[in-house]
Protein backbone atom coordinates (compact mmCIF):
# COMPACT_ATOMS: atom_id res chain seq x y z
CA UNK A 1 0.00 0.00 0.00
CA UNK A 2 1.21 3.10 -0.81
CA UNK A 3 1.88 5.72 2.03
CA UNK A 4 0.11 8.93 1.89
CA UNK A 5 0.30 11.83 4.46
CA UNK A 6 -2.61 14.38 5.30
CA UNK A 7 -2.85 17.06 7.95
CA UNK A 8 -4.75 16.58 10.52
CA UNK A 9 -6.68 19.58 12.77
CA UNK A 10 -6.32 19.44 16.21
CA UNK A 11 -8.28 21.13 18.61
CA UNK A 12 -9.25 20.98 22.64
CA UNK A 13 -12.26 21.53 23.77
CA UNK A 14 -11.27 23.39 27.19
CA UNK A 15 -14.61 22.74 29.05
CA UNK A 16 -14.74 18.78 28.34
CA UNK A 17 -10.84 18.85 28.05
CA UNK A 18 -11.65 16.45 25.14
CA UNK A 19 -9.10 16.63 22.00
CA UNK A 20 -10.72 16.84 18.28
CA UNK A 21 -9.19 16.15 15.07
CA UNK A 22 -10.24 16.14 11.52
CA UNK A 23 -8.89 15.71 8.25
CA UNK A 24 -9.41 18.93 5.62
CA UNK A 25 -8.13 16.78 2.52
CA UNK A 26 -11.01 13.88 3.88
CA UNK A 27 -14.31 15.78 4.04
CA UNK A 28 -16.39 14.45 7.17
CA UNK A 29 -13.18 12.74 8.94
CA UNK A 30 -13.16 13.24 12.35
CA UNK A 31 -12.03 11.65 15.53
CA UNK A 32 -12.19 12.66 19.41
CA UNK A 33 -10.55 11.30 22.11
CA UNK A 34 -9.14 12.60 26.18
CA UNK A 35 -6.12 12.66 25.25
CA UNK A 36 -3.51 12.98 22.31
CA UNK A 37 -2.04 9.08 22.15
CA UNK A 38 -5.67 8.23 21.88
CA UNK A 39 -6.30 10.89 19.25
CA UNK A 40 -3.55 9.88 17.06
CA UNK A 41 -4.63 6.25 16.92
CA UNK A 42 -8.58 7.34 16.31
CA UNK A 43 -7.34 9.90 13.62
CA UNK A 44 -5.04 6.92 12.17
CA UNK A 45 -8.01 4.16 11.54
CA UNK A 46 -10.56 7.14 10.22
CA UNK A 47 -8.32 8.11 7.77
CA UNK A 48 -7.56 4.70 6.58
CA UNK A 49 -11.53 3.57 6.91
CA UNK A 50 -12.52 7.19 4.62
CA UNK A 51 -9.54 5.71 2.14
CA UNK A 52 -10.89 2.35 2.33
CA UNK A 53 -14.52 3.78 1.22
CA UNK A 54 -12.45 5.79 -1.26
CA UNK A 55 -11.11 3.34 -2.83
CA UNK A 56 -14.19 1.12 -3.05
CA UNK A 57 -16.10 3.77 -4.79
CA UNK A 58 -12.73 4.73 -7.19
CA UNK A 59 -12.61 8.06 -5.69
CA UNK A 60 -9.09 10.03 -5.95
CA UNK A 61 -7.63 12.13 -3.31
CA UNK A 62 -5.42 14.41 -3.25
CA UNK A 63 -3.96 14.70 0.32
CA UNK A 64 -2.06 17.85 -0.30
CA UNK A 65 -5.49 20.62 0.68
CA UNK A 66 -3.61 22.49 3.03
CA UNK A 67 -1.43 25.04 1.89
CA UNK A 68 -0.87 26.28 6.01
CA UNK A 69 -2.53 27.86 8.77
CA UNK A 70 -2.52 31.88 10.07
CA UNK A 71 -4.18 33.47 13.03
CA UNK A 72 -6.54 36.32 12.16
CA UNK A 73 -6.29 38.89 14.51
CA UNK A 74 -10.33 40.72 14.97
Amino acid sequence: MKVKEFDVVIEKDNESGQFYASVPALAGCYSYAGSIEALMKGIKEAIELHLSVLKSEKIKVDSSSVIGMVKVVV
